[in-house]
């Protein structure tokens, strides 16, 4: 089965639906539209505008896509627009799949559109004017297109550990609790500058800790910008998934942990390849040429296959499921893991 579970909503937005949602709600900034010409841009122009032009160590590279695309943030029906549009995109080429929401981001950039300071903003401002409803569309959005094309998807909250405003952020949990049934579990994310450049805060922890109880599934980004001991520390908080976590191949004792304690791997070639290529290349040095994947699994780690940010990485997840095979990857045993994760996740096995 295709299984792509690891996959964020903010870039997931292709061109083609960027284009059509500024048709749609007259958005014309720079991004979108063509002043001189007076028209709008073509996906085609747009395209390389978003999409990464080659591997880089700077990660505002990719980040710059990213801001670009959420150009488009302009109104709640506007994200309601562009998420329902990456919902059917996805189901296209899966059979199932998770998306991640950063919702706090997403609120703090409708609010900035909107010329507002969102610091100004009290916390339950902030949730109840701009979160809520950017939630609750997000989740319709994936509703309409799970009934319209019958591909099961499923939706995960993802929290940053910029970790901006605590208040902004525990306000932001009490809607996380209340609609807990319509999501599947939680995700850190984000890169810091460094010198630590995936911290876990000691009050986001404790954000997280209040939360479990509703979503005990936990996924974390780690050993993907920093080395194996990123790994360790995310172990303390007993996650079910990390996101990349390829650094764990420096260390066997990282290794047989996640092995022992049947810790899954979020592994994301292209991405990888991308964002992280210097250290993508001592890895596979270190490791006889094979790429992080198949080392990993030789290993004797779950891994699962994850598409990341398809659009700013040009992407896709039968691009993924390409690379991988191409790497030497032992792709029954991939698939096995997909499954082995989404049942841990939901509950159930997936439909054959």
């Amino acid at each position: 089965m295709k299984l792509d579970l690891h996959r964020h909503l903010e870039g997931s937005h292709s061109a083609d639906a960027l284009i059509d949602v500024a048709r749609e709600f007259d958005i014309r900034t720079p991004t979108f539209y063509d002043e001189p010409a007076a028209r709008f841009r073509t996906p085609g122009e747009l395209a390389t505008e978003i999409t990464m032009a080659a591997p880089t160590d700077d990660s505002s590279v990719f980040y710059r896509c990213i801001v670009k695309a959420r150009a488009a943030y302009v109104s709640v029906p506007a994200i309601g627009a562009l998420a329902r549009a990456a919902f059917r995109e996805a189901a296209a080429e899966t059979d199932g799949f998770e998306m991640r929401l950063s919702l706090f981001s997403m609120a703090r950039t409708l609010i900035e559109h909107q010329r507002i300071d969102w610091r100004s903003l009290a916390p339950n401002e902030f949730v109840e004017r701009y979160a809520r409803p950017i939630l609750l569309e997000v989740i319709a959005a994936r509703d309409h297109a799970q009934f319209a094309t019958g591909t099961p998807m499923l939706l995960r909250l993802g929290l940053s550990r910029t970790f901006e405003s605590e208040p902004h952020y525990r306000a932001l949990s009490s809607i996380i609790i209340e609609h807990a049934h319509a999501l599947v579990g939680l995700d850190v994310l984000g890169i810091v500058p460094p010198p630590d450049t995936e911290p876990l805060p000691t009050a986001l922890v404790a954000i997280l800790d209040g939360l479990r109880p509703h979503l005990p599934d936990l996924t974390i980004h780690a050993g993907e910008f920093a080395g194996h001991a990123s790994v360790d520390r995310t172990l303390s908080l007993s996650p079910r998934g990390i996101g990349h976590g390829v650094h764990a191949l420096q260390s066997r004792a990282t290794l047989e942990r996640l092995a022992r304690e049947e810790i899954t791997l979020e592994v994301c070639p292209t991405s990888n390849r991308l964002l992280i290529p210097t250290a993508l290349a001592a890895l596979e040095r270190a490791h006889g040429g094979h790429t992080p994947l198949r080392a990993l699994q030789a290993a004797d780690v779950h891994c699962i296959l994850g598409s990341d940010d398809p659009t700013p990485m040009g992407t896709s997840f039968r691009t993924e499921l390409e690379v991988a095979r191409a790497a030497g990857v032992d792709m029954a045993r991939l698939a096995a893991d997909a499954v082995r994760r989404w049942t841990e996740i939901t509950g159930v096995p997936p439909a054959v």
